[in-house]
């Protein structure tokens, strides 16, 4: 039998993001800060704006408790 792992891709609203820390505080495998201490995506893709990044494990449990953490709702966790 084979399993699969469900892909999940994760996006940080960057114009949100107020730079408190309880993402990566949590998830630090998914999060981390930027010299701003802004979140992004850990080896993801991050502008200005938005950093974003599809991961295929099985922490995604910590990632859901970032996106329901966060005070300024901006993070964004989907099945890809």
């Amino acid at each position: 039998m084979v399993t699969f792992m469900v892909k999940y891709k994760v996006e940080v609203d960057r114009t949100l993001c107020i730079a408190c820390g309880a993402c990566y505080s949590s998830d630090p495998v998914h999060f981390e800060p930027d010299k701003t201490r802004k979140s992004t995506i850990v080896d993801g893709e991050t502008s200005d704006d938005l950093s974003s990044g599809i991961f295929e494990d099985d922490e995604i449990e910590d990632t859901k408790e970032a996106q329901d953490s966060c005070p300024a709702s901006a993070i964004n966790v989907t099945t890809s």
